[in-house]
């Protein structure tokens, strides 16, 4: 009589990367780091690590909460994610995900500044409002998303011992919660069969605002030139991009994943222009190596 084979059940590590998106996470702490670094023109302390971890405890936290709302969704749609497959419990996850937030706020306060803990308690509000408000209305459910990660930049920005150029850091903040809003827009139809135009281009086109600016101020000094560089590399790649969303689109996940990555170049670019006599471009070249190996674990752990 043939044995039944059964299946391995995946280990907790791996039902925990799963749920928080592991791709995804080398693509967060940069957001606060960039603003802080742009902010403070490359004066540092101890909290720009403080920032960085808070944001991580906040994308987290929001990755759990998505979970959670869409459960009996994924249950039709997903059957394979952690929560719907029984791998972990909701009442774990939702334990887990405000420790997240509390950590975050601690964090934050601990930073000694309040304004960036204004912040981030806007951003664990914004996260809520997505998840439970938002998230299925088109527009304001994009906006909202892209709101998230702005106000995570803007967090950095308003931390450090100098921030004096907040204003600078706000309008690449915006121009990455364009960039999200956009991406957020392509992601409502991985799991159907057609796909706007609309949706195909938006993502390159909400790169474009940030690039200019970026670019255009980084050529006024000779040791930004490369983080000039680096703009245009952002937005080369968000062509090819979209190139490949017009051409042949699906699967869509993995170009969903493609496209939350290139956060890291744009990322390293704003950490050079930033701070480019100081640790800007030791930063931007850290969160280039980042790019390769998060596409890398997005090969074992779903971005989407």
């Amino acid at each position: 009589m043939p044995a039944i084979l059964q299946k391995t059940a995946p280990s907790r590590a791996r039902v925990w990367l799963q749920l928080l998106r592991a791709p995804n996470l080398f693509t967060v702490p940069g957001d606060p780091v960039a603003g802080y670094l742009v902010s403070n023109d490359g004066f540092t302390d101890g909290s720009i690590f403080l920032v960085a971890a808070a944001s991580l405890c906040f994308y987290g936290a929001g990755l759990l909460l998505n979970d959670l709302v869409d459960l009996s969704e994924d249950r039709l749609e997903r059957p394979s994610r952690p929560l719907p497959a029984g791998q972990a419990k909701p009442s774990t996850v939702r334990l887990v995900l405000w420790l997240l937030n509390a950590l975050g706020l601690a964090l934050l306060y601990f930073s000694g500044s309040l304004g960036a803990l204004a912040c981030g308690a806007a951003t664990v509000a914004a996260v809520c409002l997505y998840n439970c408000v938002t998230k299925h209305r088109p527009v304001w459910g994009a906006l909202t998303m892209g709101a998230c990660r702005g106000l995570s930049m803007l967090t950095g920005a308003l931390a450090g011992p100098s921030p004096h150029a907040v204003p600078i850091a706000a309008l690449i903040a915006l121009s990455v919660t364009l960039y999200i809003a956009a991406v957020t827009h392509l992601a409502r139809f991985e799991t159907r069969t057609t796909l706007p135009g609309s949706a195909r281009i938006f993502p390159v086109l909400a790169l474009v605002p940030g690039v200019f600016i970026g670019f255009q101020n980084a050529l006024y000094s000779p040791d930004k030139m490369p983080a000039a560089l680096l703009f245009a590399l952002t937005l080369g790649a968000g062509a090819l991009l979209c190139r490949r969303l017009l051409s042949k689109p699906f699967p869509l996940p993995p170009l969903i994943g493609a496209h939350i990555r290139l956060l890291l170049p744009l990322q390293a670019a704003t950490c050079w222009f930033g701070a480019s006599q100081s640790i800007g471009p030791a930063c931007a070249v850290g969160l280039l190596c980042l790019w390769p190996v998060s596409r890398l674990v997005s090969k074992r752990f779903y971005a989407s």
